[in-house]
């Protein structure tokens, strides 16, 4: 019930975009222990 179904798989188009989003989006830890987020273009 609270599960996607298997036959509502995204599309090629939606798996690239997120994988694009994931390759640029980046976080920083510094040495302080703090992290920064900063996204790559």
């Amino acid at each position: 019930m609270y599960f996607t179904p298997d036959n509502l798989n995204p599309s090629e188009k939606t798996i690239e975009l997120i994988k694009q989003i994931a390759y640029t989006y980046r976080v920083i830890r510094m040495k302080d222990g703090t992290t920064m987020p900063y996204c790559l273009n």
